[in-house]
C-alpha cells in the first residue's frame, strides 16, 4: 500500500509540474476587454482622443518589451515572461479597451497610439493634434503579473482628463498589489481568465470614478 501511495504522489507531482509547464508562451488577451461604464447615459457624439504611455521603468530600460505583462512560474518556480496575446504594446491594448468601450456610450472616441520611447509632453501632443473635444491621456506606471498557484498582481495607473486647451480638467488613478486565488493543477489556465478580469476592473476604476464622467461630457 505504501508503494502505491508513493506512485500517486509521484503522479500528482507530476501532473502539476507537467501543468505549470504550460506556462511557456503563456499570453493574455487584453484587447478584447470591455469595460462596463457607470453614470455615462445620455452621452452626445463629443469627440475624444485617448492614449496611453508606458512608463514602466522595465520598459523603459528596454529591460521587457512593451508587450510584457507579468511572469508565470513553471515547474519548481522558474519564471517564463508572459506577454499580451495581440501582440501590440500593452499601453495600446489601454487604449483600445477604453476607446471602445466610450464608444460603445455614443462617443466618437479616437485611439491615439504612441511609443514608450516619448515624453509625457511628446504623447499629448499627439493627442492634441487630433483637435478633439477632450483627451483622455492614461500613464502606465506599472502593470506585472507573477504566477506560480496563486497570482499577485501589482499595478498603478493614473488617468487625465484634458480639454482642447490642454487644461487638465480632472485626474485620477487607481494602484493596487494584490493577490487573486488561481489554481493548483492548471495555474496559467487560472492567470489567463483572471488577470484579464483584474484588467478590466482596473479601467473601470477609472473610468468610473466621480470626477471623470463629467469631465468627458
Amino acid at each position: 500500500m505504501k508503494l502505491i501511495g508513493k506512485f500517486v504522489l509521484m503522479g500528482l507531482l507530476a501532473a502539476a509540474v507537467f501543468s505549470q509547464g504550460c506556462a511557456v508562451g503563456n499570453k493574455y488577451n487584453f484587447s478584447d476587454v470591455k469595460a462596463d461604464l457607470q453614470g455615462y447615459g445620455g452621452a452626445t457624439q463629443a469627440k475624444i482622443a485617448v492614449a496611453t504611455l508606458d512608463q514602466r521603468e522595465v520598459v523603459t530600460s528596454k529591460e521587457c518589451a512593451p508587450t510584457y505583462v507579468g511572469m508565470q512560474r513553471a515547474g519548481f518556480g522558474n519564471p517564463w515572461r508572459v506577454n499580451t496575446e495581440s501582440g501590440l504594446p500593452l499601453a495600446d491594448d489601454i487604449t483600445k479597451t477604453v476607446s471602445e468601450s466610450l464608444a460603445k456610450k455614443g462617443f466618437n472616441a479616437k485611439p491615439v497610439y504612441v511609443s514608450f520611447d516619448l515624453t509625457e509632453n511628446q504623447a499629448l501632443q499627439s493627442l492634441m493634434e487630433k483637435r478633439t473635444d477632450r483627451s483622455i491621456f492614461i500613464l502606465l506606471k506599472k502593470w506585472e503579473s507573477d504566477t506560480y498557484m496563486n497570482i499577485g498582481l501589482d499595478y498603478d495607473l493614473r488617468l487625465r482628463v484634458i480639454d482642447a486647451n490642454q487644461a487638465i480638467l480632472a485626474e485620477t488613478a487607481t494602484a493596487e498589489r494584490k493577490t487573486i486565488p488561481g489554481s493548483f493543477w492548471n495555474p496559467p489556465a487560472a492567470a489567463k481568465e483572471q488577470i484579464p478580469i483584474a484588467f478590466k476592473q482596473a479601467l473601470e476604476k477609472l473610468l468610473n470614478d466621480p470626477k471623470i464622467t463629467p469631465a468627458l461630457k
